[in-house]
């Protein structure tokens, strides 16, 4: 039979408001510690990077040739993104390494695992470089090691990409040309965003123990064709920060699309 009311005793109202009281504040504390990502499940994301120059692979020693008719080949392609977003009603940044340093020499780093937290995205974003703070932030290990040739001086930070090779057209040495590109100082910043929405399908739904993989093309073409038409002929090295590296950066972080998602 229930213990009618009235024989509960002050001391036992007290400690069941207590026990009220803690059961509340776990209640609580949990609810903080997901919405501060502490706790937040997560799922994990690959995306996985394929280099082409107008729908061909792009491979160290092969000719292409751009738009305005330079034949070329390419020797070194690098480039750094970082700070890889879900985008969405509830855009979340994955977690992982910072920044990746992709390299046409390197297979393997062009493919990228993180974890996203669960939700429903309806795009992608990430970063085509790598933000102020770092690139003055002294010596930094993982991708961002100097030891990787990416780094000119903590005055002028990161190379955020680069691509080298050679052109018939180039009036350098050997026929090379350089592009060195970064920047992080106004006028001449070069810190791009990528972002990119889902099409087939529109929104993808992150699950915890889930794997999403995105397999993205970069056009290397769209480094020469843009709002800033490059031409090997008229400007062959690019390799400090300014005016020519920010209009280069603006060209590329336009290379990017999806163009195949699985989810398992």
């Amino acid at each position: 039979m229930p213990r009618p009311l009235t024989y509960l005793t002050p001391r036992s109202i007290l400690l069941t408001a207590v026990g009220l009281i803690l059961l509340a504040l776990t209640a609580c504390q949990k609810q903080l510690n997901f919405e501060s990502g502490q706790t937040s499940p997560g799922g994990k994301i690959r995306l996985i990077f394929f280099p082409t120059f107008n729908g061909s692979p792009v491979l160290p020693g092969l000719s292409y040739t751009n738009i305005a008719g330079e034949p070329f080949s390419i020797q070194v392609f690098k480039l750094y993104v970082g700070k890889i977003r879900g985008n969405g009603n509830q855009p979340a940044e994955a977690d992982g390494e910072p920044y990746y340093l992709l390299d046409l020499a390197k297979p393997s780093s062009l493919q990228i695992d993180a974890t996203l937290k669960t939700g429903t995205y309806n795009g992608l974003a990430f970063l085509v470089g790598v933000d102020s703070a770092r690139n003055v932030s002294g010596v930094q290990s993982g991708a961002l090691d100097p030891a990787n040739g990416m780094f000119w001086t903590w005055n002028t930070g990161y190379i955020y990409a680069k691509l080298e090779g050679n052109s018939p057209v180039s009036n350098q040495i050997n026929g090379k040309f350089e592009y060195h590109i970064g920047g992080f100082r106004t006028p001449f910043n070069a810190i791009r965003e990528a972002k990119l929405s889902f099409t087939q399908p529109s929104t993808i739904t992150i699950k915890e123990d889930g794997l999403t993989t995105i397999y993205l093309r970069m056009d290397l073409a769209k480094w020469f064709d843009g709002p800033y038409p490059l031409r090997i002929a008229n400007l062959p090295v690019v390799t400090t920060p300014g005016a020519e590296a920010a209009s280069i950066a603006g060209n590329y972080v336009n290379m990017f699309s999806i163009t195949q998602i699985e989810q398992e």
